[in-house]
């Protein structure tokens, strides 16, 4: 009998074997009006890339992708879109089983309504969890389709309005057909993606009790892994706060030397949690390099964190050649960085010598850092008179937004501030208030120009904004941008020892 078993296993085997040939997908689509484009793209934890486009004004489209090896999280997606997005845009997730052929059949421009088959097991879990909200995304989808149609603000607000009210339909229907469904690797992966949710809104999360009691009843398999213990963290875990120990951690730099931030104790340092492919951490990085040529290293250590795959932490690393400490702890969002709760990026952590955080920022906050820089020692006031001429470096001031004040020089008939930016737009209305209350100095001139906002690439720039001279005895002014006094202001800055 035990022989019978293994032939047949054995046959069973082979006809699977043979059956399984390229990996494609294959793509039917009726009933598209002119206008529509549709792509076909792959996706990874950051980016898409498109990598075949149908922009034929036919209403049948046909058309197969052969794919390279896949894993089982390999996700590719096709999109509609109308008018290059400008209208409305939607899309479905496939999950492609290496060897075999996935099939998207269907008809009009609403992809919830098509078709995905696929020998994904993966595929079939995300049909489980599309099905029973087929009709509120093709609902949602409607809205979109006409919104080009509605030219008021009060149409606009009230398609905002239904689109959220099917969201919480659909947020409410997902929740309930994830817990109706068995545990496996596919339902924990599902329920770990509210890990990022919880983290930001705690327990003000709308399914916090649903995910904590789906939580508890996992396997201990599950909830001993880095993905359950992250979830575990968010549930109950409690985010370091000022006035914490900074917690440790096996981290890793490029060469694979494993580093630990209790190496830092004794000096000041700035944490950044950030990724690759997140905007201001990348200017912040920047910004960093001209931060270390002047000399804030004697006082500071900025360290980057980064949550990326070992490939995207390669690739950042070439790119950028930084020039200060960079780590990974290669657990994506479930090392370091669930346990500490970072529920956005770049987050700023500032540690005293003592390994104690003295504060915690969220965003890209220059001001901030030259402040924290100060707390350490660098960039101390400096107070200098030549020839006629009065230069102030580094000057104390009460606030900073945008800009950071390398030095103020003081001239007979102007006054120039030389600020650095990773980022420039300067009115000709900025003025400098004195703190007499009642004089103003207008700006006349500006070394990169005016009135254009720019991205500086080679990191931050120095830019002299010459303004009319201060009155005499003045000791203290206010520098106010233009046209957005909330983007550029630097306020109390001190110019008399």
């Amino acid at each position: 009998m035990k022989l019978k078993l293994f032939f047949a296993a054995t046959a069973l085997a082979a006809m699977v074997s043979c059956q399984k040939g390229e990996t494609k997908i294959e793509v039917n689509l009726s009933d598209i009006p002119e206008g529509f484009i549709v792509e076909m793209g792959l996706s990874d934890d950051h980016e898409s890339n498109t990598i075949y486009r149908d922009s034929s004004n036919t209403t049948d489209r046909k058309f197969t992708i052969k794919c390279d090896t896949v894993t089982d999280n390999t996700l590719y997606y096709v999109l509609i879109q109308k008018d290059n997005y400008k209208f409305y845009s939607a899309s479905m997730r496939i999950f492609v089983q290496d060897g075999y052929t996935a099939t998207v059949t269907g008809s009009g421009v609403c992809p919830s309504m098509w078709t995905i088959d696929s020998k994904n097991p993966r595929q079939a879990f995300e049909n489980k969890m599309m099905d029973p909200v087929k009709e509120l995304y093709k609902q949602r989808d409607e809205i979109r389709l006409f919104s080009d149609t509605v030219t008021t603000e009060e149409g606009r607000q009230q398609n905002r309005d239904k689109t959220n009210a099917l969201y919480d339909q659909i947020d409410d229907i997902q929740m309930a057909t994830l817990q109706s469904l068995p545990v496996d690797k596919y339902m924990f992966e599902e329920l770990c993606g509210k890990t990022g949710r919880i983290n930001v809104e705690g327990k003000d999360y709308k399914y916090f009790d649903q995910v904590d009691a789906m939580y508890n009843n996992l396997p201990d398999e599950y909830k001993n892994s880095k993905a359950g213990k992250a979830l575990y963290y968010a549930l109950h875990g409690t985010a370091p706060a000022v006035g914490d120990e900074v917690i440790d951690y096996d981290l890793y730099d490029i060469d694979g030397n494993v580093h630990h931030l209790a190496d830092y104790r004794g000096k000041w340092y700035i944490l950044e949690f950030s990724t690759y492919y997140c905007g201001p951490c990348r200017l912040f990085s920047k910004a960093i390099k001209v931060l270390y040529q002047r000399g804030v290293n004697k006082n500071l250590e900025i360290i980057d964190l980064t949550l990326d795959t070992p490939e995207q932490f390669a690739t950042m690393a070439a790119e950028e050649q930084f020039v200060s400490p960079l780590y990974n702890d290669r657990d994506m969002k479930n090392g370091i960085f669930a346990i500490n709760k970072i529920a956005c990026y770049p987050t700023f952590y500032l540690v005293n010598p003592d390994g104690v955080i003295e504060d915690i920022v969220q965003g890209y906050d220059m001001g901030w850092v030259i402040a924290s820089a100060k707390k350490a020692g660098a960039f101390a006031p400096e107070y200098k008179t030549e020839k006629g001429v009065t230069v102030v470096s580094n000057p104390d001031m009460r606030s900073d937004r945008g800009l950071w004040l390398e030095s103020v020089e003081l001239y007979k008939d102007s006054t120039v501030l030389n600020v650095s930016t990773v980022y420039y737009c300067i009115n000709e209305g900025t003025t400098l208030r004195c703190n007499d209350g009642k004089t103003t100095c207008p700006l006349i001139s500006s070394s990169i120009g005016l009135n254009k906002f720019t991205d500086i690439d080679a990191g931050m720039v120095t830019s002299r904004l010459t303004f009319k001279p201060l009155p005499k005895g003045i000791k203290e002014f206010d520098m106010i941008e233009g046209d957005c006094p909330s983007c550029f202001r630097l306020e109390g800055i001190k110019i008399a020892e």
